[in-house]
This record gives structure tokens, C-alpha cells and sequence, in this order.
């Protein structure tokens, strides 16, 4: 697991200004035609010829936080977002765990978590996500989000 810095994106013209930000992935400034939710890549990260991106709206009064997963040529293998209406968030990290796990903060004073799965899993959408995680297919996922409150995380 590393960092990508060959991953990039550039945001997409929407047809309303009320529909939410969007934007194009890059892979070594070369565009793939995948479009992912949100507009400001906060990081990428390469894990096993995947890419994770951590992508937000860069709206400060109600940010989000999309988290995709790419596959090696750019193609979304699955995708979450974090946050609800109204609610504010700052994405600080990544921080590398190790070759499967990358830790964040973004709200609700909690350390965050992706774990990278091996391969795709059946996922029940009801009681299996933190609160304040959604996804478009909550069926099936290639990686996991895990929220612990920051006072039972040890160093």
C-alpha cells in the first residue's frame, strides 16, 4: 500500500447547480472516462493494483467525503460516502495501517477506517454501516468502513 500520486482528477460540468459535484478520473494525466462522485481528490492510495480515492465535495457547510475504489485501468469497483444533511467534516490523513487497512478522521470525533477486502462480499445493507455511511449497491463491496470513537482508539 502506498500513496498514488499518479492518480488525479478534474471536476465535470453538472446539468444543475443542485445536483451533486462530479469528476473525472486521471490515471497518469490520462483520462479513463470514469466519473466519481465529488470534486477535490484528498488522496489516492494504491493497494494491490487498486486504487482508493478519497474525494469531497469541497462544500464547507455541507461536506461529504466519497471513498471509490478503482480498479488498475480506472473502473469504479465500489463506492461509499460519508456524511448527512448538514453536517461539516475535515478529512485529515490518510493514515497507512497496513497492506489492507488506511485509517482517516473526518467527523463525528471518530477515527475512521477502510479495510481492503480480497475479494467482493456480501454485505446486508441494514446494521452493517456506521452511521452517516451509504452506498449506491450495498450488496455486494470490495472494502469495509469501520468508525470507532476517538477515546477507545489506542495510539
Amino acid at each position: 500500500m502506498r500513496p498514488a500520486p499518479e492518480v488525479s482528477v478534474r471536476p465535470v460540468a453538472v446539468a444543475h447547480e443542485d445536483d451533486p459535484p462530479r469528476c473525472e478520473v486521471l490515471l497518469r494525466g490520462h483520462a479513463t472516462g470514469t466519473g466519481v462522485g465529488g470534486r477535490l481528490l484528498e488522496a489516492a492510495i494504491e493497494a494491490a493494483g487498486r486504487y482508493l480515492l478519497f474525494v469531497t465535495d469541497d462544500c464547507p457547510y455541507e461536506e461529504q467525503l466519497h471513498l471509490h475504489l478503482l480498479d488498475a485501468a480506472g473502473k469504479v469497483l465500489d463506492s461509499a460516502s460519508l456524511g448527512g444533511p448538514y453536517s461539516t467534516g475535515r478529512f485529515v490523513g490518510p493514515r497507512l495501517l497496513d497492506d489492507r487497512r488506511v485509517g482517516f478522521s473526518f467527523f463525528d470525533d471518530k477515527d475512521w477506517e477502510v479495510e481492503l477486502l480480497d475479494a467482493p462480499r456480501l454485505r446486508l445493507p441494514v446494521f452493517t454501516e456506521p452511521l452517516g455511511v451509504w452506498r449506491a449497491r450495498p450488496l455486494r463491496c470490495h472494502f469495509v468502513v469501520h468508525a470507532r470513537p476517538r477515546s477507545l482508539v489506542t495510539p
